[in-house]
């Protein structure tokens, strides 16, 4: 998926705290950014390989589940950018782990409050929701 895909959420109504006390929260990760904040000799590597990503978890149990192929790098239809395309249950390959891009590339995490809308494009950005300690 390289093409425009805005996702949006709308708080409705949001509890007063999440667990510990703590704020409900959502995490970004700009996938572009972090293609960026690699060094010169992993984006080559990277745009030369391919990973499998599994159909969404409601399959059922025991069926054949089919694995789509797709580039770890991918070039945004829209933008021409060049950004990283791994989903949360994915994890680089074998030989790649040293990788670091993620943890230099800021996060942002949105604090919800009721009546906040957060839209994105799902197609170059990761989120999570996520309880800030």
């Amino acid at each position: 998926m390289n093409a425009l895909y805005v996702v949006m959420l709308y708080g409705v109504e949001i509890p007063e705290e999440g667990v510990d006390g703590q704020p409900h929260t959502i995490q970004f990760l700009d996938m572009i950014e972090v293609y960026n904040n690699l060094e010169l000799e992993y984006q080559q590597q990277l745009e030369q390989m391919y990973m499998y990503h599994l159909s969404p978890s409601f399959q059922k149990p025991g069926a054949n589940v089919p694995m789509k192929l797709h580039p770890i790098v991918s070039t945004h239809k829209v933008t021409g950018r060049k950004g990283l395309y791994l989903g949360s249950d994915t994890s680089f390959p074998v030989g790649m782990e040293g990788l670091e891009a993620a943890a230099r590339t800021p996060v942002y995490a949105h604090v919800w409050q009721q009546g906040d809308i957060v839209f994105w494009d799902n197609s170059q950005v990761m989120h999570t929701g996520t309880i800030i300690h």
